[in-house]
């Protein structure tokens, strides 16, 4: 077998394999022969047909087979030969075979990159600090206070933080338009969930009455049809509802499943899942800032079919957020553009490449210390810590699952050792509300 490696574009290749025209007649002949004991051919005995006859009416097939097989025994040997790593499964392009002559085919795959991970030298990077305080604790009570209110009827004309019961129909001049008509459609004032003078403009509308309302769309409303423009909407106001703050009392905490302890424990429950809350953003946040900088400091080419791959598995998980289904139509998959994933994609396959080379460099495994105690902290916050801990401990997948965390941990720690941090104090509003990242 002789094997040539051409170097295309970037990390592309072509390998070029010829394999004796002695090995391919010898598995030729063999096939034939085999066939002359089975083959079912006019005018002859299963069996009993001359090799010629054979030969002339299945060689065709039999020329497509052995091609097939040699590729299969040859490509991989071919590859780990010549020392290189395909980052996809390799597209072959075969020439025919031809009788007396070596059979030819090529390769083409991408490899991945060769990389030299360039360490952190005193890198500024910022990494956040906060701590949750009492107030923050009051301010998420009273915010609970405020989405558990009691609604009581009223006959005074809206106020702010009002809830209304309301139909309307919305017109472009003089034509009512698409998806700008409701009825009984419920609204709390002040919530912002309307366009931007909508829920303003019913303040002051009295119980029973309609009345025009004059608005205009945002210049980046999702609506080419209704972008800038200025419309008009008819609105009746059925219902009001003034909001009443219910008391911090052991009734209501009730309905939060505080069966023992009251309103302490209700305080100290929700203290606990808001400082579990800010750790994971406190982490996750800081653990994005160092891979960051360290794609940053490394520059390297990346395959275009890992991107590719990556865009498609992007793809898949939209589809379900938007979808809420998993079993994916891929007729609707393959209508979103591409171009929505690939720089997210790109990162994700750059950063991946990185990380690996990183915990091969320094030899990084995941501790089983740091492991156990990860799940012992998930474990704290469910009602049956010992179930969530079997969960992870018999299934070889899930217990994986935390350990890729734990080694993310301890890269993000081995890569701080060489940084000079800059730290940023923030309060948990900032750090908890502020837009969630979902990149790695």
């Amino acid at each position: 077998m002789q094997v040539s490696v051409e170097t295309l574009d970037g990390l592309e290749r072509k390998l070029t394999i010829s394999i004796p025209a002695e090995k391919v007649a010898e598995q030729v002949d063999s096939r034939l022969k085999k066939l002359t004991r089975t083959a079912k051919i006019d005018g002859f005995r299963p069996g009993r047909a001359p090799l010629s006859v054979v030969k002339k009416r299945y060689l065709h097939d039999v020329y497509a087979d052995v091609a097939s097989e040699l590729m299969r025994e040859t490509l991989f040997d071919a590859i780990k030969n010549e020392d290189l790593s395909p980052a996809g499964t390799p597209e072959v392009s075969p020439n025919l075979i031809e009788d007396g002559k070596p059979f030819v085919y090529d390769a083409f795959f991408e490899i991945y990159p060769a990389i030299e991970i360039n360490e952190f030298e005193q890198d500024k990077i910022e990494i956040i600090k906060s701590e949750l305080t009492e107030q923050d604790l009051d301010n998420m009570i009273e915010k609970i206070r405020e989405h558990n209110k009691d609604w009581i009827k009223t006959e005074r004309p809206v106020a702010q933080g009002d809830k209304v019961v309301v139909d309307f129909e919305g017109y472009l001049g003089e034509e009512k338009f698409e998806g700008g008509s409701a009825e009984k459609q419920e609204l709390i004032i002040g919530e912002g969930k309307m366009i931007p003078g909508f829920e303003e403009g019913i303040i002051g509308a009295e119980l029973g009455k309609t009345f025009d309302l004059n608005v205009t769309f945002p210049e980046d409303y999702g609506s080419e049809e209704l972008k800038g423009k200025d419309a008009k909407f008819v609105v009746t106001v059925h219902e009001i509802y003034e909001g009443e703050l219910p008391k911090l009392d052991a009734k209501f905490v009730e309905k939060f499943n505080v069966k023992k302890g009251g309103v302490a424990a209700f305080k100290k429950d929700i203290k606990e899942n808001m400082a579990r809350q800010l750790e994971q953003e406190i982490n996750s946040k800081n653990k994005k800032a160092v891979f960051d900088k360290l794609v940053e400091r490394n520059t390297i080419e990346i395959p275009k079919s890992l991107v590719e791959n990556e865009i498609l598995s992007m793809k898949k998980d939209f589809y379900r957020r938007v979808f809420g289904n998993n079993k994916v139509d891929e007729k609707m998959l393959n209508s979103f553009p591409s171009e929505m994933f690939e720089e997210d994609a790109a990162r994700r396959v750059r950063l991946g490449l990185l990380f690996v080379e990183y915990v091969d460099k320094h030899k990084l495994k995941a501790d089983k210390e740091k492991v156990d105690a990860m799940i012992e902290k998930l474990a704290a916050s469910y009602e049956n810590p010992e179930e969530l801990r079997n969960s992870y401990y018999q299934s070889k997948e899930r217990l994986a699952e935390i350990e890729s965390l734990v080694l993310e941990e301890m890269v993000t720690s081995k890569l701080l050792e060489n940084a000079e941090i800059v730290e940023k104090n923030l309060d948990y509003d900032t750090v908890v509300n502020s837009k969630a990242d979902e990149k790695k």
